[in-house]
């Protein structure tokens, strides 16, 4: 009979073994699926790149599609004419603002006067290098882009005067009348297609401002993130939640095994 139990005792006690190495096993792959999933989580946390990359797309005016698998693809856009920004100026705007949004100032510990400070020799720098390099930035009408402007006036221009002869009873020819704007023109062509790229010039410098504030803005909201240390501090409260959620199923089981050992 002592046999028979110190038999069933031997077997529970294997039993048991195998139960706590089995659930050592869960707890270890619960725990590096935790630490994955926060290290994931981190990264997506400070990853600047995608927002980059998105500033890239968006000042070169790409236009976001939908693909068939439901990710954004970019389509540049097809009519030159209608770039505001020069490649050049896209790259430096890049360039400069990957100074400010990364995961170093994210992580950083700023207080609201050393945001405030760099804010504003940020938006002084940055305007004042704009200003004085316009045509670096803002892409500028080409001879060609002129040209097609002034004969599309002129064609406006022949097609009002022939619609005016017609309201007024007269047979007018259009070979004859668009001969005779581009005769009142014939001195001054040379001054039209200036005033032409003076005119898309200034309609450029107009996109300036708005572009200003946006990119103020977007280098705001990240210094934002690291006032008073708050983007680490998110961090470090995600890890520390995740150790707990991690060694909690452990020192469960580890209490219930303690307490069966000790009825016996």
């Amino acid at each position: 009979m002592e046999d028979i139990e110190q038999r069933e005792r031997l077997m529970e006690d294997v039993n048991m073994a195998g139960a706590t190495s089995q659930q050592g096993q869960v707890n270890a792959q619960t725990q590096y699926y935790l630490q994955e999933q926060e290290r994931g989580m981190a990264e997506s946390q400070l990853e600047c790149e995608t927002t980059l990359t998105k500033l890239y797309h968006q000042l070169m005016q790409d236009i976001p599609i939908i693909n068939n698998q439901g990710d954004i693809e970019w389509k540049s856009i097809t009519d030159e004419k209608k770039r505001r920004l020069t490649d050049d100026g896209v790259y430096r705007i890049i360039e400069l603002i990957s100074f400010y949004v990364n995961k170093e100032n994210l992580l950083s510990n700023f207080n609201e006067d050393q945001i405030n400070g760099i804010m504003l020799r940020f938006r002084k720098a940055f305007s004042a290098n704009i200003l004085m390099r316009y045509k670096l930035y803002f892409r500028q009408p080409n001879f060609k882009e002129c040209k097609e402007i002034f004969e599309n006036r002129i064609k406006d221009k022949t097609t009002i005067k022939m619609f005016a002869g017609e309201m007024s009873g007269l047979k007018l020819d259009e070979t004859e009348e668009r001969k005779k704007l581009l005769f009142e023109y014939e001195d001054r062509i040379e001054y039209e297609l200036n005033k032409i790229k003076e005119e898309k010039k200034k309609e450029m410098l107009s996109e300036f401002e708005l572009l200003f504030e946006q990119l103020s803005q977007l280098v705001y909201a990240t210094l934002n993130r690291a006032w008073k240390g708050e983007e680490r501090g998110s961090i470090r409260r995600h890890t520390n939640i995740s150790e707990i959620i991690g060694a909690r199923p452990q020192q469960q089981q580890e209490g219930g095994l303690f307490s069966k050992w000790g009825r016996k």
